[in-house]
């Protein structure tokens, strides 16, 4: 059975921060409506972040809550238009996936989310196709292979 989520694209983000490249996304999903409570999931994901970095390596960051805030899970990617620093150790970030699950979520579905796109990530050819996209190919792109990857 496929994963059942949404995602949105916006690409030649302009931050200078990992705070700023997460709530950029955050105002994204608002604007997309898929918030219940803005403010209660900014803190979620901050702290999150803060608690251990969600970055994977090949300037990747998946920063990701879970939350009352969320009213539809949905994973917005952002490509920044030059990599900002995301850990105390100097590894930085180009695209960003930041994940949007319910708290009440059905069957854990960010740990799928987080496991999908985390496996296809590891494949430079899977990583190179989604840094060469435009938005609506990038949305097209996880379509197909995180939802299909179960």
């Amino acid at each position: 059975m496929g994963v059942k989520i949404d995602f949105l694209s916006i690409s030649n983000m302009d931050v200078n921060t990992k705070e700023e490249a997460i709530l950029q996304l955050v105002n994204v999903l608002e604007k997309a409506d898929y918030l219940a409570d803005k403010s209660l999931f900014e803190q979620a994901i901050l702290e999150r972040e803060r608690t251990l970095s969600t970055y994977i390596g090949h300037e990747i960051g998946l920063p990701h809550a879970q939350s009352n805030g969320v009213k539809e899970p949905c994973v917005v990617v952002g490509k920044l238009s030059k990599p900002v620093k995301w850990t105390t150790e100097n590894e930085y970030v180009q695209i960003v996936f930041l994940i949007a699950v319910p708290e009440d979520n059905q069957n854990n579905l960010h740990l799928k989310v987080l496991s999908n796109l985390a496996r296809l990530l590891m494949h430079e050819d899977f990583r190179m196709k989604l840094s060469e996209l435009d938005d609506t190919a990038t949305v097209a792109l996880l379509n197909k292979s995180v939802k299909e990857d179960n």
